[in-house]
């Protein structure tokens, strides 16, 4: 039986590289200077292409937003069709805005950092909205004063390529005395001007770093680097570790062994911490002989350390684990205080986009105390259910724990909580779970819902979790790797879930 698939509106905020839908002139221009932008509006998710007029949205990130995505000083209103946010025509699909000073335009206090601009466009009444190709906001960093270099192409990144391709490459540096180009090691192009173009042929397999370097009169030096991958279409077919299952497998304290249920899929490579975020012939998956499943053993862990990772799938999709016990969320987790999960990780902002999934080895095991508990028969059973986010103003398993004499004394013998699994946003009832085994960290930790378990057990209370097997939501990997949108529906080769609702499963 497959799943019923349910729809979320969540608006997303995410880092991406935008593939010349934005240029901006100056290219390098500081919180004082002047700047025009241009969005070339057949570009991106191509939403405003034949829409006149385009309107602009914007704000900007500081070093003040409480994530590399949180917009501040946002000077247009959404919806407004007044004409001062009309952007200039600049013939065929290309609209453009000129600063004239960024910091006055904005209205930025001094003293706050400006890291970038953020875009995005809109038809009059919003209803048509202009993104990047993968629906995310857009963004345009604003430089140091003085000595710069930037790789400007190629834009996109990670960057896949075949054999037999040409690649342009163009660097732009700014009081430079010379400015080179490098392929890995090797120097391919120098000049003595601001900018530098080479065109190079792709004639064998492996990851290549671009790197530019510039050298100002002074002799100090600067470089900016980017990637291509030229993979390999000849897959390494092995059969699965024996012992292993879908998820994460910890094999020793230093090794994993992640396995991938996906089938049909055409490659799959495993991103994270532990390979700066980065493409990597060395962590692409290992496909099953019956092309069902893929896999990877990564060793070499630090014992204990917390690593975040995702599948990046066929070169468009990047899901978390679906088995994992913990996922980052870029859009919730600034939301969780430090009381209810100590030590929360960073969400690896401006490295990738959406959930990705957290591994840890030598994971101290929990200790439990309720050997001696008996759970009640069913017959006997008086069951509180609750919502651990409005039951204590807290929303924390700790403060939960401290409450459990109150239970005693209503005479209640079993708690119910209502689905704790991460599930899509912070202040739901959790219906809309998207990682069945993952404690939502709204909550607390996972050994804070264990405490809680073993303290009720303790006092003769049992434990009942609601769990939503039937439901799933647009962050499920289930509904992401096949899927006729970003976030769903389900597409009709989806393995676990209903492209439609079917009523007789609600």
């Amino acid at each position: 039986m497959k799943l019923k698939y349910l729809t979320l509106g969540i608006i997303f905020f995410a880092i991406n590289v935008y593939s010349q839908v934005l240029t901006w002139h100056p290219y390098f221009f500081t919180d004082t200077s002047a700047v025009t932008i241009t969005y070339d509006a057949s570009l991106g998710n191509g939403a405003l292409k034949n829409v006149f007029p385009v309107y602009y949205h914007t704000g900007v990130i500081t070093d003040l937003s409480a994530t590399p995505n949180d917009w501040r000083y946002v000077v247009t209103q959404w919806g407004n069709s007044d004409p001062k946010y009309v952007m200039r025509y600049a013939g065929g699909s290309k609209w453009q805005l000129t600063i004239d000073n960024v910091r006055k335009f904005y209205s930025v206090p001094e003293g706050e950092k400006i890291l970038k601009l953020a875009f995005v466009f809109r038809n009059d009444d919003g209803s048509v909205v202009g993104r990047a190709a993968d629906g995310s906001d857009m963004f345009v960093p604003l430089s140091a004063k003085g000595f710069n270099v930037s790789i400007i192409s190629p834009s996109a990144q990670p960057l896949f390529l075949n054999i037999g391709d040409s690649l342009k490459i163009e660097a732009i540096s700014q009081l430079a005395k010379s400015l080179s180009l490098y392929l890995n090691d090797s120097l391919i192009a120098i000049t003595q001007q601001d900018t530098i173009i080479k065109k190079i042929g792709i004639s064998e397999y492996g990851k290549k770093r671009i790197i530019a370097t510039a050298v100002d009169s002074s002799g100090n030096q600067a470089s900016d680097s980017t990637y291509f991958v030229v993979r390999n279409p000849r897959l390494t077919i092995e059969t699965q570790p024996a012992g292993t299952i879908e998820g994460i497998n910890y094999l020793n304290d230093s090794t994993v062994t992640l396995v991938l249920f996906a089938p049909k899929k055409k490659f799959v490579y495993v991103i994270g911490d532990f390979n700066n975020w980065e493409v990597d012939p060395a962590y692409e998956m290992k496909q099953t002989p019956d092309g069902d499943r893929w896999w990877l053993t990564i060793t070499g862990l630090k014992p204990g350390k917390e690593y975040a990772f995702q599948y990046f799938v066929d070169a468009s999709i990047r899901i978390a684990d679906p088995y994992a016990d913990k996922v980052l969320d870029p859009w919730n987790d600034k939301f969780i205080d430090s009381q209810t999960y100590p030590n929360l990780i960073q969400y690896p902002y401006g490295k990738t986009t959406e959930y990705v999934s957290v591994l840890q080895t030598a994971q101290k095991p929990f200790n439990w105390t309720d050997d001696n508990y008996k759970k009640p028969s069913k017959e006997k059973l008086v069951i509180y259910e609750l919502l651990v986010r409005d039951f204590v103003k807290t929303h924390n398993y700790q403060t939960l724990r401290d409450t459990i004499s109150y239970f005693k004394k209503l005479g209640v013998n079993a708690i119910e909580l209502m689905p704790v699994m991460e599930f899509d946003g912070n202040l739901s009832w959790g219906y809309n779970p998207a990682f069945l085994f993952a404690p939502d960290k709204y909550y607390g930790t996972k050994n804070a819902l264990k405490e809680f378990i073993n303290e009720c057990h303790k006092q003769n209370i049992a434990v009942i979790l609601d769990i939503v097997l039937n439901h799933t939501f647009g962050q499920s990997p289930f509904v992401r790797l096949y899927s006729l949108g970003k976030y769903g529906p389900p597409s009709k080769d989806n393995p676990w879930l209903n492209p439609d609702m079917n009523p007789s499963q609600s």
